[in-house]
Order: C-alpha cells, then sequence, then structure tokens
C-alpha cells in the first residue's frame, strides 16, 4: 500500500480507520438519499421510500460489518432502536425511541398521559403516520392499511411495486409510466438476496393479472381520517412506532441487516445490552483531556514538561468538546474513543522542527502529531486550530 509512491505499506490502524470514516460520512450524508438525520437530536435513520435501489443498503450494512469486525468505531449516530432491530428485539414504546426523536416522543407520551378530557378535543389529531420521503412528506392512514397489509396499492405498474416498497402520496409524484427511468438494481425487484417486501410480489401479481392497471378518479371523494380519542389513543402511539421503526423503512433495513450479518454472527449483539452494542459500534465521544494526555509519548526532543508541550496542553484544556474531537479525528482519524477505553487509542506528540509559519501536521497511521515548536502559546493555538478545521482526507508525503 503506497509502495509506489515511497511509503512503506504499513497501516497501524490510521488509514483503515480514516477509509471507513470517510465512506462512511459519505454515505450518510442527507443529500444521497438513503439517510435523514432528526434535526433535534442529530441522530440518523433510514429515508422512507428512498429512490436509491436496495443494493446499495446492503453495500451500507457490509461495510458496517467489516469495521466492526476490524474492531474500528463509525463516525454514526444511530438511536437505540437501530440496535434493538438488528438485535431482534421489538421498539414497541416511547421508552425505546427518545433518544432518536425526542420531540415525538414527548408528544406521543403527552397524548398518553393527558386526562383531562378527550385527547381528540385538545390534540386534534389524526390517526395518520407522517415522515418526511423523497421530496415530499409522506402520509398514511394507520387504519385503511393495516401492519400486514402490502403498502403498495396494486393499481401500480407491477415493475416499479416489486422495486420499491411506495406510498399513495408517493405515487402521485412519480407516475407509472415513468419508473422505468428509474436507476437499476443489482437484484430485478432491489431487495436484499432476492426477497420482495412483504405483499409486493402479491400486489403486483394481482396487477398484472386483472390486466392495465385501472387508475383511480381523481375526483373520487377520499373519506377523513379517523381521530385519535382516549379509547385509541393507546392503539395509534403502538402503530404509529410500529410504522416509524418497522413498516416505512422495512426494505431498506432488510437489506442492511442481511450484509450487516456478513462478517458477525447474527447471535453475536445478543451478548450485550442494546448501549453496549451502540458503543460497540459508534464508541463514545465523551473525551477527557486528562485521560488523554495520561496515555500520550512525546518523541523528537520532546518531554511533558516541554514549553510546548504545556502550550499545547493548556490549549487543548480551552477547546470546546468539538473541537476535543477534531484534535483527536487529526491525529489518530477517529473522532471517538473505542469501546474499550482510552488505552487503546494511540497518541503521541513529534517535534516536527521550529518556525511560527509552518502548520502542525499528523501521522495517521501512527497516531503521531507533528507539531513545530512555537514562540509562544498564542501562536501555538492559531496553528493548530487552523490545522484541525481545514483537514479531510490522507495522502502519501
Amino acid at each position: 500500500m503506497g509502495m509506489d509512491e515511497g511509503e512503506e505499506g504499513v497501516d497501524h490502524g490510521g488509514v483503515q480507520q480514516e477509509f471507513f470514516r470517510i465512506a462512511i460520512s459519505e454515505v450518510m450524508n442527507p443529500d444521497y438519499g438513503m439517510f435523514i438525520i432528526d434535526e433535534q437530536s442529530k441522530m440518523a435513520w433510514f429515508r422512507p421510500c428512498s429512490l436509491e435501489p436496495m443494493y446499495k443498503f446492503e453495500l451500507v450494512g457490509l461495510l458496517f460489518s467489516l469495521a466492526i469486525y476490524n474492531g474500528l468505531t463509525l463516525p454514526v449516530n444511530f438511536p437505540l432502536a437501530f440496535y434493538r432491530k438488528l438485535q431482534g428485539l421489538q421498539v414497541t414504546t416511547p421508552r425505546h425511541i427518545e433518544d432518536g426523536w425526542p420531540v415525538l416522543t414527548k408528544g406521543l407520551q403527552s397524548l398518553l398521559d393527558w386526562s383531562e378530557g378527550d385527547v381528540g378535543d385538545v390534540f386534534a389529531r389524526t390517526y395518520e403516520f407522517t415522515a418526511e420521503g423523497p421530496g415530499l412528506n409522506i402520509t398514511v392512514d394507520m387504519q385503511k392499511t393495516g401492519r400486514t397489509d402490502p403498502w403498495v396499492p396494486a393499481h401500480l405498474n407491477p415493475e416499479y411495486c416489486c422495486r420499491y416498497c411506495i406510498s399513495e402520496e408517493f405515487k402521485r409524484v412519480f407516475k407509472p409510466e415513468e419508473a422505468s427511468e428509474l436507476p437499476e438494481t443489482a437484484d430485478p425487484n432491489g431487495f436484499a438476496n432476492g426477497a420482495e417486501s412483504e405483499g409486493v410480489a402479491a400486489a403486483a401479481d394481482e396487477a398484472s393479472t386483472n390486466g392495465s392497471p385501472e387508475k383511480p378518479d381523481p375526483t373520487a371523494v377520499v373519506p377523513e381520517p379517523a381521530m385519535v380519542t382516549n379509547a385509541n389513543r393507546k392503539q395509534y402511539v403502538s402503530d404509529y412506532i410500529f410504522w416509524l421503526t418497522d413498516k416505512s423503512i422495512r426494505p431498506q433495513f432488510e437489506a442492511f441487516a442481511y450484509t450487516f450479518f456478513t462478517c458477525i454472527s447474527p447471535r453475536a449483539p445478543g451478548i450485550l445490552n442494546v448501549r453496549d452494542f451502540k458503543r460497540l459500534v459508534e464508541g463514545t465521544q465523551d473525551i477527557s483531556i486528562d485521560d488523554l494526555q495520561a496515555i500520550t509519548s512525546y518523541d523528537g526532543g520532546y518531554t511533558w514538561d516541554h514549553p510546548t508541550i504545556r502550550d499545547f496542553w493548556a490549549t487543548a484544556r480551552d477547546f470546546s468538546p468539538g473541537q476535543i474531537r477534531l484534535l483527536l479525528e487529526f491525529v489518530t482519524a477517529c473522532d471517538r474513543i473505542p469501546a474499550t477505553g482510552m488505552g487503546s487509542v494511540s497518541f503521541s506528540v513529534q517535534r516536527n522542527g521550529e518556525g511560527d509559519e509552518r502548520l502542525p501536521t499528523s501521522l495517521t497511521c501512527y497516531g503521531r502529531l507533528l507539531l513545530p515548536a512555537y514562540s509562544c502559546g498564542e501562536v501555538l493555538r492559531e496553528k493548530l486550530c487552523l490545522a484541525i478545521e481545514n483537514c479531510k482526507g490522507f495522502g502519501v508525503p
């Protein structure tokens, strides 16, 4: 690796860590249409009705599997519901989703706890599920589409039905005759391992058996959805959580999970509790400067009491939590502490000449910060902040 450019083919973990960090960070970008980010919690979730083919979610699952197998932490932030699903546990109560959707959870819990009259008169909430789709908001009447019902109208183009699990509202945006213009998938049906989403095949067969699909009458009056009342509010909350964490994203999650267990036994996550499983994958972003200083080594003429080193740690202690994560990422290619603790982090500071015009650099392969000897702490802070805030990717010196 890198031999043609003069770099020794040795990786002490930094290169592979940075590769996975960059790859996963790009995949999680909401602009690519595979995942969305909750505005309050900043946690990621699968985008309902994503236009991306299912094989891409399989590739993401494989990346996760390889990273975990190699003991790497990933720059992701998923709610505990994600890890419960990977463990085969059900997500059924507001408590199970409170970290990922705090505002929604507060609203659902208030609905359950309300005791001053009927909730229908106060909350005026309809029995519908809403979510952010690709370019539009999705709304589904949960009483008309049950948990076991296919979530694809039978009158749609059969090929389109098999390729995507889509809602009635989604159909209004993309006409059936435009389905051929959508991207092709690795599997003809676009689902993991060739398996079709629940009920989709039946819907497609029915449409093809009946001949040309009959288009709905645009002038037909659509019945208004029922209101949530004291009598049905518990079932409403249960159904909403089910649609949020299961039915609306089932094809995407199943494609991801199919390859997630390529390098990991499906039984392995069950050994851990949900929070430890999340920590294993994501690490922790709570970084103690005292703990980091305790495991740091010095080279090239630096010692723990060198004036530049004293200025360095004084500057680091003044950093915000975000800047501390950037510093750790700059040196180790990872902004998190692995589940095994700070003792697993390789962090060293090496003298790299002197001069106030020079910028700090790093060798992420070895977790080594190349820090010039500056004339004062103010210059060190300026150059260090400039380096850690404007750095991405890796190259060969």
